[in-house]
């Protein structure tokens, strides 16, 4: 079996413009991978979703590796790590579109319930719709509104159709967030990555997620480093600067100021007064 690929980029805007736009196409595709063909990256700028039409393989990502079979779509939010691996004797046949904008932050909602994969009717059907993608080959201004309308009516399909993609409240822009603090507490994050991930500008962000849960992102995001830290201290013997690495620190001085400032004791001690009580 051939290797198929065929593929539309988006060339007519800028990425940087893209990510600010309330929601554009990136890429969109159609691919029939070899016996085994695998995938994996760290994380992309936008975020990807593939209907599977044939075939069948392996999708992991935070941590949990799931079958996808045909009539199946797994979902890559950006920033997320993956892999996947086609069959060796029914290998994927697929299509796929990539997505970013302001309004995307909606398939973050996947992720903060730990839901990647989704039973789909029919993936032919969205299949047809990135094909007539593919047919308009250039990169006017005609064919970027209708290429993004093709978009918005796949969007409007798969949201129809997977009823959690449905679910947009506020209150669920700080959920996210928080979500994101668990999951990234141990790298030297900012506020403006955080409000980055759920699509908004870093001030009203802050403003919306004081006014749900009732302390500032700042200060959450202290706490989460704190609380890990102090479990780590008193529930491993890993050293000092260990801990630090664990809570997104690079020296081991920086994060003994910070630790002593708002616990009133250096990590050395802290470990030393309390380790006795677990």
């Amino acid at each position: 079996m051939k290797h198929y690929l065929k593929q539309y980029t988006d060339r007519f805007t800028d990425f940087n413009n893209k990510s600010i736009s309330d929601l554009i196409l990136y890429s969109s595709g159609i691919e029939h991978c070899t016996p085994g063909y695998s995938y994996e990256l760290r994380g992309k700028d936008y975020h990807v979703i593939h209907f599977v039409r044939d075939g069948c393989g392996t999708f992991t990502i935070e941590g949990k590796t799931y079958q996808v079979t045909p009539n199946q779509l797994f979902i890559i939010p950006a920033g997320y790590a993956f892999h996947y691996q086609s069959d060796f004797k029914h290998p994927f046949q697929y299509s796929w579109f990539g997505f970013l904008g302001i309004k995307s932050h909606f398939i973050y909602q996947v992720a903060a319930r730990n839901q990647f994969v989704f039973d789909c009717q029919n993936a032919a059907k969205y299949e047809d719709i990135i094909r007539e993608i593919l047919q308009i080959s250039d990169n006017s201004f005609s064919s970027f509104l209708k290429i993004n309308g093709l978009m918005y009516h796949l969007l409007g399909k798969l949201v129809d159709e997977i009823e959690m993609l449905d679910y947009q409240s506020k209150q669920s822009l700080s959920s996210l967030a928080i979500h994101y603090m668990e999951l990234h507490y141990h790298e030297a994050i900012q506020i403006s990555d955080i409000a980055n991930f759920v699509g908004l500008h870093p001030n009203y962000f802050a403003n919306l997620f004081k006014e749900e849960q009732g302390i500032s992102p700042k200060q959450y995001l202290i706490n989460l480093k704190i609380k890990k830290s102090k479990e780590l201290l008193l529930q491993t013997q890993d050293a000092i600067n260990i801990v630090a690495g664990y809570v997104g620190f690079s020296d081991v001085l920086s994060f003994s100021k910070f630790f002593k400032k708002y616990t009133g004791l250096s990590p050395t001690n802290y470990r030393k007064e309390f380790a006795h009580d677990t």
